[in-house]
């Protein structure tokens, strides 16, 4: 029974032991950051609004989908598209879009006459911009849509110039197909 004491007292001073090696060895070791070479997004000029856009499941349509507010991009012809949208204004130092700041925000579907606008609103814990569309009639195959936003101008104070109305239009021509909004 002695020996067995004095092996498992051994063995954990050696597992202490080498923690502390560990731990010493792992302060010990720093980590440098790269240089940042780019300007902050706050005060970029030429990209003044920054957009999230995605495409969910809308509730209703025939078909049914198997899951209302599901992310995706495959629409049967009838189901019910929604476009959600978040968003900044990098030139007000990134505060969100919202219906305070925002003069228009619509999404246009080639082959549509009229854009179909976005409504800023409450969504459960979160608010965001949306708009639901119907693909009932809508030819099978990628939908290029755009999402465009205006953001309304802002006027001189003491603090900062005049800021004019700022704009931006997202796009999914050019990605991948297999992530582009598709009528199967």
């Amino acid at each position: 029974m002695r020996k067995l004491v004095t092996y498992a007292a051994a063995g954990l001073l050696t597992t202490a032991s080498l923690a502390a090696g560990v731990v010493a060895s792992a302060s010990a070791t720093t980590t440098t950051n790269p240089p940042v070479t780019a300007p902050p997004i706050q005060t970029n000029s030429h990209h003044p609004l920054f957009l999230y856009v995605d495409t969910v499941e809308g509730a209703g349509g025939d078909p049914a989908p198997a899951a209302a507010c599901a992310m995706t991009n495959l629409f049967a012809p009838g189901q019910l598209v929604v476009f959600r949208m978040w968003g900044v204004d990098a030139t007000t130092g990134g505060l969100a879009l919202t219906q305070k700041n925002v003069e228009k925000a619509f999404v246009h579907i080639p082959g549509l006459s009229a854009p179909i606008p976005l409504t800023y609103g409450d969504h459960g814990k979160v608010a965001f911009w949306s708009a639901a569309w119907s693909t009932k009639g809508y030819p099978p195959g990628i939908v290029n849509f755009t999402v465009t936003v205006v953001a309304k101008p802002i006027p001189k104070t003491a603090a900062h110039a005049a800021i004019p109305a700022q704009s931006t239009v997202f796009s999914e021509a050019g990605t991948a197909p297999s992530s582009q909004l598709t009528v199967t």
